[in-house]
Protein backbone atom coordinates (compact mmCIF):
# COMPACT_ATOMS: atom_id res chain seq x y z
CA UNK A 1 0.00 0.00 0.00
CA UNK A 2 0.96 3.38 -0.83
CA UNK A 3 0.84 4.59 2.97
CA UNK A 4 2.61 1.53 3.86
CA UNK A 5 6.36 3.53 4.52
CA UNK A 6 4.51 6.70 6.30
CA UNK A 7 2.83 3.76 8.72
CA UNK A 8 6.37 2.58 9.21
CA UNK A 9 8.10 6.01 9.93
CA UNK A 10 5.00 6.87 12.27
CA UNK A 11 5.23 3.16 14.25
CA UNK A 12 9.44 3.88 14.66
CA UNK A 13 8.61 7.28 16.59
CA UNK A 14 6.06 6.06 18.52
CA UNK A 15 8.48 2.89 19.83
CA UNK A 16 10.95 5.50 20.21
CA UNK A 17 8.56 7.18 22.41
CA UNK A 18 9.41 10.46 20.34
CA UNK A 19 7.17 13.37 19.02
CA UNK A 20 7.39 14.49 15.56
CA UNK A 21 8.84 18.01 15.81
CA UNK A 22 11.63 17.64 12.76
CA UNK A 23 10.96 18.75 9.61
CA UNK A 24 13.25 16.13 7.86
CA UNK A 25 11.17 13.05 10.23
CA UNK A 26 7.91 14.61 8.70
CA UNK A 27 8.55 15.22 5.80
CA UNK A 28 7.86 11.96 3.73
CA UNK A 29 4.53 11.93 5.88
CA UNK A 30 3.48 15.43 4.54
CA UNK A 31 3.51 13.50 1.09
CA UNK A 32 1.71 10.94 1.63
CA UNK A 33 -0.97 12.90 3.80
CA UNK A 34 -1.87 15.08 0.83
CA UNK A 35 -4.20 11.89 -0.54
CA UNK A 36 -6.57 12.69 2.06
CA UNK A 37 -7.82 15.93 -0.18
CA UNK A 38 -10.02 12.81 -1.84
CA UNK A 39 -12.15 12.15 1.44
CA UNK A 40 -12.83 16.15 1.13
CA UNK A 41 -15.02 16.80 -2.42
CA UNK A 42 -14.81 20.63 -2.39
CA UNK A 43 -12.56 23.25 -2.99
CA UNK A 44 -10.67 23.78 -0.59
CA UNK A 45 -7.08 26.41 0.23
CA UNK A 46 -4.09 24.13 1.24
CA UNK A 47 -2.05 25.77 4.05
CA UNK A 48 1.46 24.48 4.10
CA UNK A 49 3.74 24.90 7.12
CA UNK A 50 6.72 26.84 6.18
CA UNK A 51 8.18 26.91 9.84
CA UNK A 52 7.70 27.17 13.72
CA UNK A 53 8.85 28.39 16.42
CA UNK A 54 10.03 32.47 16.27
CA UNK A 55 13.51 33.93 15.18
CA UNK A 56 13.46 36.52 18.44
CA UNK A 57 15.28 35.99 21.27
CA UNK A 58 12.84 37.49 24.02
CA UNK A 59 9.61 36.38 22.96
CA UNK A 60 5.89 38.43 22.98
CA UNK A 61 4.90 38.21 26.79
CA UNK A 62 1.39 36.09 25.61
CA UNK A 63 3.79 33.69 23.03
CA UNK A 64 3.28 30.21 22.60
CA UNK A 65 5.76 29.61 20.01
CA UNK A 66 9.10 29.07 22.02
CA UNK A 67 7.17 26.92 24.47
CA UNK A 68 6.32 24.48 21.17
CA UNK A 69 9.37 24.10 19.47
CA UNK A 70 12.55 26.36 18.73
CA UNK A 71 12.93 28.02 15.15
CA UNK A 72 13.10 25.53 12.73
CA UNK A 73 12.94 26.54 8.60
CA UNK A 74 11.15 23.52 6.63
CA UNK A 75 13.52 23.31 3.11
CA UNK A 76 12.16 24.54 0.06
CA UNK A 77 12.48 21.21 -1.67
CA UNK A 78 10.39 19.99 0.49
CA UNK A 79 7.27 22.27 0.34
CA UNK A 80 7.81 21.88 -3.24
CA UNK A 81 7.54 18.11 -2.72
CA UNK A 82 4.11 18.76 -0.95
CA UNK A 83 2.40 21.16 -3.16
CA UNK A 84 3.39 18.62 -6.41
CA UNK A 85 1.95 16.05 -4.61
CA UNK A 86 -1.76 18.19 -4.11
CA UNK A 87 -1.19 19.89 -7.79
CA UNK A 88 -1.56 16.02 -8.71
CA UNK A 89 -4.61 15.68 -7.00
CA UNK A 90 -6.08 18.81 -8.99
CA UNK A 91 -5.71 21.33 -6.20
CA UNK A 92 -4.24 24.68 -7.26
CA UNK A 93 -5.48 26.67 -4.09
CA UNK A 94 -2.78 26.91 -1.57
CA UNK A 95 -1.47 29.51 1.76
CA UNK A 96 1.98 29.12 3.16
CA UNK A 97 1.23 29.73 7.02
CA UNK A 98 1.51 28.54 10.53
CA UNK A 99 5.02 30.64 10.39
CA UNK A 100 5.63 33.42 12.91
CA UNK A 101 6.87 35.73 10.21
CA UNK A 102 7.08 34.57 6.32
CA UNK A 103 9.76 37.07 5.56
CA UNK A 104 12.55 35.19 8.18
CA UNK A 105 12.51 31.95 5.77
CA UNK A 106 15.76 31.58 4.36
CA UNK A 107 14.54 30.70 0.91
CA UNK A 108 11.56 33.10 1.08
CA UNK A 109 11.73 34.51 -2.77
CA UNK A 110 13.04 30.81 -3.76
CA UNK A 111 9.33 28.88 -2.26
CA UNK A 112 6.80 31.41 -4.22
CA UNK A 113 9.20 31.98 -7.50
CA UNK A 114 9.28 28.18 -8.04
CA UNK A 115 6.01 27.38 -6.43
CA UNK A 116 4.57 29.56 -9.47
CA UNK A 117 6.98 28.88 -12.10
CA UNK A 118 6.31 24.80 -11.67
CA UNK A 119 2.85 24.64 -10.66
CA UNK A 120 0.86 27.90 -11.40
CA UNK A 121 -1.73 27.84 -8.43
CA UNK A 122 -4.90 29.70 -9.20
CA UNK A 123 -4.37 31.13 -5.24
CA UNK A 124 -0.99 31.10 -3.82
CA UNK A 125 -0.99 33.28 -0.43
CA UNK A 126 1.21 33.84 3.01
CA UNK A 127 0.76 34.66 6.28
CA UNK A 128 2.23 35.76 9.36
CA UNK A 129 4.92 39.18 8.55
CA UNK A 130 6.68 40.81 11.18
CA UNK A 131 6.69 44.59 10.16
CA UNK A 132 10.33 44.76 11.43
CA UNK A 133 11.41 42.38 8.63
CA UNK A 134 9.75 44.17 6.05
CA UNK A 135 11.43 47.74 6.10
CA UNK A 136 14.67 45.88 5.69
CA UNK A 137 16.83 45.92 2.27
CA UNK A 138 16.40 42.07 1.78
CA UNK A 139 12.69 42.64 2.81
CA UNK A 140 11.52 45.32 0.28
CA UNK A 141 13.13 42.23 -1.96
CA UNK A 142 10.42 39.82 -0.64
CA UNK A 143 7.98 42.50 -0.79
CA UNK A 144 8.54 42.50 -4.64
CA UNK A 145 8.44 38.65 -5.20
CA UNK A 146 5.34 38.56 -2.91
CA UNK A 147 3.58 40.66 -5.66
CA UNK A 148 4.98 39.13 -8.69
CA UNK A 149 5.04 35.30 -7.52
CA UNK A 150 1.45 35.49 -5.43
CA UNK A 151 -2.11 36.13 -6.58
CA UNK A 152 -3.90 38.91 -5.72
CA UNK A 153 -6.14 39.35 -2.81
CA UNK A 154 -3.07 38.26 -0.67
CA UNK A 155 -2.27 39.38 3.09
CA UNK A 156 0.56 40.09 5.27
CA UNK A 157 -0.82 39.59 8.90
CA UNK A 158 0.97 41.85 11.24
CA UNK A 159 0.72 40.83 14.81
CA UNK A 160 1.31 44.69 16.00
CA UNK A 161 -1.03 43.74 19.30
CA UNK A 162 -0.82 47.45 20.23
CA UNK A 163 0.20 50.78 19.39
CA UNK A 164 0.32 51.94 23.03
CA UNK A 165 4.03 52.37 23.41
CA UNK A 166 3.25 51.12 27.26
CA UNK A 167 1.94 48.14 26.16
CA UNK A 168 4.41 47.12 23.64
CA UNK A 169 7.25 48.14 26.08
CA UNK A 170 5.86 45.95 28.73
CA UNK A 171 4.81 42.88 26.91
CA UNK A 172 7.92 42.87 24.56
CA UNK A 173 5.74 43.17 21.34
CA UNK A 174 7.32 42.18 17.97
CA UNK A 175 6.70 46.24 16.59
CA UNK A 176 6.72 50.06 17.06
CA UNK A 177 3.88 52.48 15.70
CA UNK A 178 6.80 54.13 13.53
CA UNK A 179 8.01 50.50 12.55
CA UNK A 180 4.69 49.27 11.31
CA UNK A 181 3.35 52.44 9.92
CA UNK A 182 6.72 52.43 7.29
CA UNK A 183 5.99 48.55 6.59
CA UNK A 184 2.49 49.34 5.62
CA UNK A 185 4.01 52.14 3.48
CA UNK A 186 6.21 49.64 1.64
CA UNK A 187 3.79 47.07 1.37
CA UNK A 188 1.12 49.62 0.26
CA UNK A 189 4.20 51.04 -2.06
CA UNK A 190 4.28 47.71 -4.42
CA UNK A 191 0.97 45.90 -3.59
CA UNK A 192 -1.78 48.41 -3.57
CA UNK A 193 -2.10 47.96 -7.55
CA UNK A 194 -5.25 46.16 -8.80
CA UNK A 195 -5.08 42.42 -9.72
CA UNK A 196 -6.78 40.73 -12.10
CA UNK A 197 -9.65 39.07 -9.86
CA UNK A 198 -10.25 43.11 -8.81
CA UNK A 199 -8.43 42.91 -5.34
CA UNK A 200 -4.92 44.78 -4.55
CA UNK A 201 -2.51 42.33 -4.88
CA UNK A 202 -0.79 42.79 -1.55
CA UNK A 203 -1.83 44.67 1.58
CA UNK A 204 -1.23 44.02 5.14
CA UNK A 205 -3.47 43.36 7.80
CA UNK A 206 -3.63 44.87 11.20
CA UNK A 207 -3.78 42.07 14.41
CA UNK A 208 -5.14 43.81 17.63
CA UNK A 209 -5.17 42.09 21.04
CA UNK A 210 -7.20 43.46 24.36
CA UNK A 211 -5.99 42.41 27.70
CA UNK A 212 -2.06 42.68 27.38
CA UNK A 213 0.47 44.15 30.36
CA UNK A 214 0.18 47.79 31.26
CA UNK A 215 -3.50 48.50 28.89
CA UNK A 216 -5.59 51.55 29.92
CA UNK A 217 -8.39 53.42 28.43
CA UNK A 218 -5.54 55.42 26.62
CA UNK A 219 -4.68 51.89 24.60
CA UNK A 220 -7.43 52.63 22.15
CA UNK A 221 -7.06 56.01 21.63
CA UNK A 222 -3.19 55.32 20.34
CA UNK A 223 -4.90 52.57 18.59
CA UNK A 224 -7.16 54.60 16.86
CA UNK A 225 -4.85 57.62 16.28
CA UNK A 226 -2.51 55.19 14.53
CA UNK A 227 -5.14 53.83 12.01
CA UNK A 228 -6.81 56.75 11.36
CA UNK A 229 -3.41 58.15 10.27
CA UNK A 230 -3.42 55.22 7.68
CA UNK A 231 -6.50 56.19 6.33
CA UNK A 232 -5.39 60.10 5.99
CA UNK A 233 -1.98 59.52 4.13
CA UNK A 234 -3.90 56.86 1.79
CA UNK A 235 -2.62 53.39 2.93
CA UNK A 236 -4.69 50.96 2.49
CA UNK A 237 -5.13 48.34 4.98
CA UNK A 238 -7.67 44.72 3.89
CA UNK A 239 -8.64 43.76 7.29
CA UNK A 240 -7.76 44.24 11.22
CA UNK A 241 -8.16 41.40 13.16
CA UNK A 242 -8.93 42.43 16.96
CA UNK A 243 -9.12 39.66 19.76
CA UNK A 244 -8.56 39.32 23.23
CA UNK A 245 -5.74 37.77 24.32
CA UNK A 246 -5.35 33.72 25.11
CA UNK A 247 -3.42 33.09 27.97
CA UNK A 248 -1.51 30.14 28.22
CA UNK A 249 0.63 28.42 31.47
CA UNK A 250 4.22 28.82 31.04
CA UNK A 251 4.00 32.40 28.81
CA UNK A 252 5.71 35.77 30.49
CA UNK A 253 1.89 36.99 31.08
CA UNK A 254 0.63 33.97 32.69
CA UNK A 255 3.46 34.00 34.83
CA UNK A 256 3.23 37.75 35.96
CA UNK A 257 -0.50 38.87 35.89
CA UNK A 258 -2.53 36.14 34.40
CA UNK A 259 -5.70 37.92 33.38
CA UNK A 260 -5.76 40.89 35.91
CA UNK A 261 -6.22 43.67 32.84
CA UNK A 262 -8.81 41.54 30.77
CA UNK A 263 -10.92 41.51 34.25
CA UNK A 264 -10.02 45.05 34.89
CA UNK A 265 -11.01 46.53 30.96
CA UNK A 266 -13.71 43.80 29.77
CA UNK A 267 -16.10 46.52 30.57
CA UNK A 268 -14.49 48.59 27.40
CA UNK A 269 -13.72 45.73 25.01
CA UNK A 270 -17.20 45.99 23.16
CA UNK A 271 -16.63 49.92 23.06
CA UNK A 272 -12.79 50.31 21.49
CA UNK A 273 -14.33 47.36 18.84
CA UNK A 274 -17.20 49.59 17.82
CA UNK A 275 -15.28 52.25 17.28
CA UNK A 276 -12.64 50.95 15.01
CA UNK A 277 -15.37 49.10 13.03
CA UNK A 278 -17.06 52.50 12.57
CA UNK A 279 -14.40 54.53 12.25
CA UNK A 280 -11.63 52.63 10.35
CA UNK A 281 -13.29 49.65 8.76
CA UNK A 282 -15.89 51.28 7.30
CA UNK A 283 -13.75 54.20 6.03
CA UNK A 284 -11.26 51.64 5.03
CA UNK A 285 -13.58 49.07 3.36
CA UNK A 286 -14.77 51.88 0.33
CA UNK A 287 -10.96 52.27 -0.13
CA UNK A 288 -10.23 49.02 -0.95
CA UNK A 289 -13.23 48.80 -3.32
CA UNK A 290 -14.93 51.70 -4.26
CA UNK A 291 -18.25 50.96 -5.49
CA UNK A 292 -18.42 50.13 -9.49
CA UNK A 293 -14.99 48.27 -8.69
CA UNK A 294 -15.78 44.45 -10.56
CA UNK A 295 -14.46 41.53 -8.51
CA UNK A 296 -13.90 38.44 -10.77
CA UNK A 297 -14.30 34.41 -9.96
CA UNK A 298 -16.49 34.98 -6.91
CA UNK A 299 -17.88 31.80 -5.38
CA UNK A 300 -21.94 31.76 -3.71
CA UNK A 301 -22.07 29.91 -0.24
CA UNK A 302 -24.70 29.82 1.52
CA UNK A 303 -27.92 31.58 1.45
CA UNK A 304 -29.85 34.30 4.24
CA UNK A 305 -33.14 34.25 2.82
CA UNK A 306 -33.64 35.72 -1.01
CA UNK A 307 -30.16 37.20 -0.71
CA UNK A 308 -26.79 35.13 -1.83
CA UNK A 309 -23.49 35.21 0.25
CA UNK A 310 -20.34 34.83 -1.44
CA UNK A 311 -16.63 34.66 -1.73
CA UNK A 312 -13.73 34.91 -3.63
CA UNK A 313 -11.06 31.95 -2.61
CA UNK A 314 -8.24 33.16 -1.33
CA UNK A 315 -6.96 34.80 2.56
CA UNK A 316 -9.81 36.39 4.35
CA UNK A 317 -11.82 37.01 1.26
CA UNK A 318 -14.60 39.66 1.32
CA UNK A 319 -17.85 38.59 1.94
CA UNK A 320 -20.72 39.60 -0.92
CA UNK A 321 -24.36 39.57 -0.03
CA UNK A 322 -26.13 39.95 -4.02
CA UNK A 323 -29.59 40.45 -3.28
CA UNK A 324 -30.78 37.71 -5.60
CA UNK A 325 -30.89 33.75 -4.81
CA UNK A 326 -28.06 32.41 -7.13
CA UNK A 327 -27.00 28.61 -7.59
CA UNK A 328 -24.59 28.17 -4.91
CA UNK A 329 -20.92 26.63 -5.61
CA UNK A 330 -20.77 28.61 -8.82
CA UNK A 331 -18.53 31.24 -9.88
CA UNK A 332 -19.63 34.79 -10.94
CA UNK A 333 -18.33 38.20 -11.46
CA UNK A 334 -19.76 41.17 -9.08
CA UNK A 335 -19.90 44.75 -9.13
CA UNK A 336 -19.74 46.16 -5.90
CA UNK A 337 -22.86 48.75 -5.74
CA UNK A 338 -22.84 49.39 -1.50
CA UNK A 339 -20.70 48.80 1.84
CA UNK A 340 -21.29 47.58 4.81
CA UNK A 341 -19.43 48.05 8.24
CA UNK A 342 -17.69 45.02 6.83
CA UNK A 343 -18.77 43.25 4.19
CA UNK A 344 -20.27 44.51 0.66
CA UNK A 345 -22.90 44.44 -1.65
CA UNK A 346 -23.01 43.53 -5.21
CA UNK A 347 -24.91 42.47 -8.37
CA UNK A 348 -23.65 39.87 -10.84
CA UNK A 349 -22.48 41.69 -14.46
Amino acid sequence: MKCERALEILNSVKEKKDILTSYEEISELAVKGASIIKQIPDLRIIELETSKGCSRKIHCSFCTEPLKSKIQFRKKQDILKEINAFDKLGVKYFRLGKQSCYYSHPESIGIIEDTRKQFNPKVLHIDNVNPVNVITKKGIEITKAVVRYCTEGNIAAFGVESFDPNVIKQNNLNSDPETTYQAVKIINKYGKIQGNNGMPKFLPGINLLFGLIGESRTTNEYNLNWLKRFIKEELLIRRINIRQVDIFKGTPIYNSIGNKFIKKNKKYYWKWRNQIRQEIDFSMLKKLVPKKTILKEVRTEIYDGKTTFARQLGTYPLIIGVKQRLELNKFFNIKIVDHMLRSVVGEVI
